[in-house]
């Protein structure tokens, strides 16, 4: 009687040891999960790189995380009227005016994979295995609507809260006052792009030749604006990992005449969203790019909810290097630019989100109509007078941006720092030095 006794209570011992095991367990499991989630500011951002046939998943969603993310200062709420900035209006202003150019350009635009906003959901297509397409269906279905009429868009109210987070979210990046970060367990490798004729070949080289030294071991792409033969052939003999494209010059001309004539920088949209298609992550350069670090993985990752990172030039206001005209077929005023400053086009970080493809659609039609992207017969005016050269690609693309992100306050750069940027600034992701822009160098002997 007393030995069954014993085993009874030595039976309950062990589950009792076997439940607290499992609970001690779960609670560390949880542990570890709130931490992955909500991690501490000084994480870091070391992370494993992927193959091009690795899936990265995304625990929570980038859409999960933006609208759940509480933000360190409210950067997109604070009062500064003389600013453009997003609004259901100017969303729906820019949609609509995409929309009435589809009609003469989406035969050409679905050869780059961009989206037909009249069928949006057969249209909007995986570029890559890494393009998280169910969210950016998601996303656009839910603030995105085309009327019966298919000339209006309904833009939901509720996209202005989505990108007050998302600008939030990246100003709190700015001096590492982020109260969490979005996490990823790996990344997907970037592809450099590179883009040029003859007369800049060899500029190209010296490119070339710092990303042999920092990326030796990523895929280069480069599209080819009109090189020689023989620099082609000397191109494939010394870059074994670039993979040489030739740019359609003659299918988009059928569009615009001038695409031909580099100096419009016309050609620079497509060259980027052909490449985002084929690759889904990129990093573009112009020729007289000099990579000077191989530490982009915060802008990377930042990407993963941007979609588009560039670099502001502080002392250059927008209105001062656009011609009015640009203003105009965008039906914006220059008058409200003023304190936006130019961004550069010569360095861009470009993944695909739900906010890239919206991005490249309008950069896209802009570049096919003369009346955007040179805007002749007007002039760039600043505090009421003319000013500096037309900057074509640039202050187009800076236009556009504004329409989706709130703008942070006046930049300033200081021991190569910029405080304040806007959100779609690299710098708000603390990164600088990345790279130097070298015009006019030439580097013959790579």
């Amino acid at each position: 009687m007393i030995l069954m006794r014993r085993l009874k209570l030595t039976q309950r011992l062990k589950l009792i040891r076997h439940l607290f095991s499992i609970m001690f367990l779960c609670i560390y499991l949880y542990l570890m999960l709130l931490h992955r989630e909500y991690p501490d500011k000084q994480s870091s951002y070391s992370l494993r790189a992927m193959n091009s046939d690795e899936y990265c998943h995304f625990k929570p969603s980038t859409d999960q995380f933006i609208l759940k993310y509480k933000p360190y200062l409210l950067t997109a709420n604070l009062s500064n009227v003389k600013r453009v900035k997003p609004t259901i209006e100017r969303i729906r202003n820019l949609l609509e005016i995409i929309r009435s150019k589809e009609d003469t350009y989406q035969l050409l635009l679905e050869r780059f994979g961009v989206f037909d906003m009249t069928n949006p959901t057969a249209s909007l297509k995986a570029y890559t295995d890494e393009s998280n397409i169910d969210e950016i269906k998601t996303l656009y279905n839910r603030y995105i609507k085309l009327m019966p009429d298919n000339k209006t868009i309904h833009v939901d109210h509720t996209i202005i809260d989505y990108l007050k987070q998302i600008s939030s979210y990246l100003s709190d990046g700015l001096e590492n006052n982020r109260t969490n970060r979005f996490q990823v367990g790996c990344l997907r490798k970037p592809v450099f792009v590179l883009a040029c004729d003859q007369s800049f070949f060899n500029g190209l080289q010296g490119a070339i030749r710092t990303l042999d030294t920092y990326w030796p071991d990523h895929k280069i792409a480069f599209y080819n604006l009109g090189i020689t033969s023989d620099q082609e052939e000397l191109l494939r003999e010394k870059c074994k990992r670039c993979e040489i494209i030739k740019f359609p010059f003659s299918d988009i001309g059928k569009y615009a005449l001038y695409f031909g004539t580099l100096k419009f920088y016309s050609f620079k949209p497509f060259v980027i969203q052909d490449a985002l298609r084929r690759y889904g992550t990129i990093i573009y350069g112009d020729s007289s790019i000099r990579f000077k670090s191989n530490s982009f993985s915060p802008i990377l990752i930042d990407n993963y909810i941007r979609g588009f990172a560039v670099r502001e030039l502080p002392s250059r206001s927008l209105p001062c290097y656009t011609r009015t005209g640009t203003f105009d077929w965008f039906n914006q005023s220059y008058s409200q630019y003023g304190d936006i400053a130019m961004a550069e086009t010569d360095l861009l970080v470009v993944t695909d989100t739900f906010l890239t493809r919206l991005i490249m659609k309008a950069w896209l039609t802009c570049a096919l109509e003369s009346e955007c992207i040179m805007a002749l017969g007007s002039q760039s005016k600043c505090r009421g007078s003319s000013s500096g050269r037309h900057r074509y690609d640039q202050g187009a693309m800076v236009i556009i941006l504004t329409h989706f992100f709130f703008p942070g306050t006046i930049s300033t750069r200081s021991s190569q720092r910029v405080s304040h940027p806007a959100p779609y600034n690299m710098f708000t992701s603390s990164q600088v030095n990345l790279g130097d822009i070298k015009r006019g160098y030439q580097d013959p002997s790579y």
